[in-house]
């Protein structure tokens, strides 16, 4: 299947109505073939939709038939499937109809080219998202977002979003791929647990949200490229989750970020006032100089927290400023371990999950010397992220962006 190039735009200014009406009428009344081809002839139309204002998308998505809908997503799931305004469990289905024939197609290049390491990336990045998805999971998994592009990006819900009324945004800092998605998505899950304990409504969903094209770890980190290419990929998420929700009446709204993400978060929450309840950054590499405070975010709630053994981020703000200084105006969040909860001892976002707490996995298969092997292991059993299970970062991440918790932060 021929693919059609829609990442990274969200940057031209939206398009017409009729536009993107004309372009959703012409997906859903042709064969998948005849679709495939006319997106190809006009490469035009996926940018035009990619970048369409997601109320526009939200109304003919709602005013279609079943059976034009169905049509769409089979027709050209790879934009579908990240087509803001749509409804999530639509763009699950598309986006895994979009997976399968993705994964078929790049299994038959790295066949014919396995020097090829494009290739062999896309093809680890597809199947770790398969990973995060297959198997028995509570809650149901949701693949919200798959980019078709050479290093995909992708979003992976843990709940449903189209009935969650607290919804979480999980944004990665450096160096976290699509190849990642395993353990991400167990970050996702370790924050939808936690916030359940912390008393959460039952029906919530967090979005482990790989979406933008975080830097590679060392000096781009100091950088602020990525970040401003990320943002406006947030600020559409975010809106298109408040838009396929009619507004998102009652239903809170929260980002937690890591390293980079902090920065790509603040730059978004900055940029447009999106209906934030709560952000959070742990082991932030910095907040840009013309974001004045934590006002400036537009979010209700501001926190900021930070391990003593995390000496990575403080590289991250060689030219940005510390969330956690006085008059930025956060809320400090404690993540040192207190009240039987673990400390925060790098400056990892996870390090633990069922995938490489096993010794016997497939994480150590590399290791052939058993006593490499048992120190690796040792460091592992002793290192904690800032979103690992059991950590006072973690549980407190969780009862900030909870609007009544039935605790309060430790």
């Amino acid at each position: 299947m021929a693919a059609v190039g829609v990442a990274g735009v969200l940057m031209s200014p939206p398009p017409g109505k009729q536009l993107v009406d004309d372009g959703l009428q012409k997906l859903w009344s042709m064969s998948e073939k005849q679709a495939q081809a006319y997106l190809l002839k006009h490469p035009d139309i996926a940018v035009d939709l990619a970048n369409s204002d997601s109320k526009y998308v939200d109304e003919l998505w709602t005013d279609a038939t079943p059976k034009e809908r169905a049509s769409a997503l089979r027709n050209a799931p790879q934009l579908i499937g990240n087509l803001e305004g749509v409804d999530y469990t639509d763009r699950d289905k598309a986006n895994r109809i979009y997976l399968a024939r993705a994964t078929a197609s790049t299994k038959k290049r790295v066949a014919a080219k396995p020097q090829d390491e494009t290739a062999q990336f896309r093809l680890r990045a597809l199947k770790a998202v398969k990973a995060s998805l297959v198997g028995k999971r509570n809650p149901r998994r949701y693949l919200v977002e798959l980019t078709p592009a050479p290093r995909p990006l992708a979003a992976v819900a843990v709940g449903n979003p189209d009935t969650a009324m607290q919804m979480t945004f999980d944004v990665p800092g450096m160096g976290t791929y699509a190849d990642d998605m395993q353990l991400w998505a167990q970050a996702a899950q370790n924050v939808y647990e936690e916030q359940g304990r912390a008393g959460a409504p039952a029906n919530r969903a967090v979005i482990a949200w790989i979406g933008y094209v975080t830097p590679p770890p060392g000096i781009d980190a100091a950088l602020g490229g990525y970040a401003a290419r990320g943002a406006p990929r947030l600020v559409a998420a975010l809106r298109g989750f408040t838009v396929s929700r009619d507004g998102a009446v009652g239903v809170d709204l929260s980002v937690i970020a890591h390293s980079y993400g902090t920065t790509t978060a603040a730059n978004a929450l900055a940029s447009a006032k999106l209906g934030v309840f709560a952000f959070v950054m742990l082991g932030s590499a910095g907040i840009e100089e013309n974001i004045r405070d934590a006002r400036s975010l537009h979010a209700e709630h501001v926190y900021a927290g930070e391990a003593a053994g995390d000496t990575q981020a403080q590289w991250g703000r060689l030219t940005r400023r510390d969330p956690r200084a006085p008059s930025f105006g956060a809320t400090i969040l404690h993540v040192e371990g207190s009240s039987g909860k673990l400390p925060v001892t790098n400056h990892e976002p996870i390090k633990h999950s069922n995938w490489n707490n096993d010794p016997t996995s497939a994480a150590y298969a590399k290791v052939t010397d058993m006593n490499e092997l048992a120190k690796k292991f040792s460091e592992h059993v002793t290192t904690f992220g800032y979103l690992d299970a059991g950590t006072e970062s973690l549980a407190n991440a969780a009862t900030a962006t909870t609007r009544y918790p039935t605790r309060g932060l430790l």
